[in-house]
């Protein structure tokens, strides 16, 4: 499924992250245009089998991860599970840092040579599309 673009990101950067998914996917909104899947869903839960099941359900049919680099985004145990799985799915990750942050990049990145890219809605655009 082409330009279905999995969205991987921690949970301080939710509400920035679910604006981009709305420009995304909103027609009126021209510059940036591909389907989005995600857990933007708030999981009452920290079992992580049932965690790990939901963002595999989430990523089916995705065609690439984009991370979303945030302050914080390093000390994320669940982007780093993210990645790898899309890794082993032999599907690409893109990085693009937030609008403003300067949070350390994560070390997954950097282990599987993952360009971070400074933001811009052209960037994304761009990375989701490739």
């Amino acid at each position: 499924m082409p330009n279905v673009v999995f969205f991987s990101f921690t949970e301080p950067d939710r509400g920035v992250v679910l604006t981009i998914k709305g420009r995304a996917v909103n027609s009126k909104y021209t510059n940036l245009n591909f389907r989005v899947k995600d857990l933007l869903k708030r999981w009452d839960t920290e079992d992580d089998a049932v965690i790990k099941q939901a963002i595999t359900k989430a990523m089916t049919g995705t065609s690439r991860t984009i991370v979303f680099v945030g302050e914080k985004t390093h000390r994320s145990k669940w982007v780093k599970k993210e990645v790898n799985m899309t890794l082993e799915n032999n599907k690409p990750v893109y990085a693009i840092r937030l609008k403003e942050t300067n949070g350390k990049t994560p070390k997954v990145l950097e282990d599987n040579g993952i360009f971070l890219y400074s933001w811009s809605e052209e960037r994304l655009q761009e990375l989701a599309t490739k």
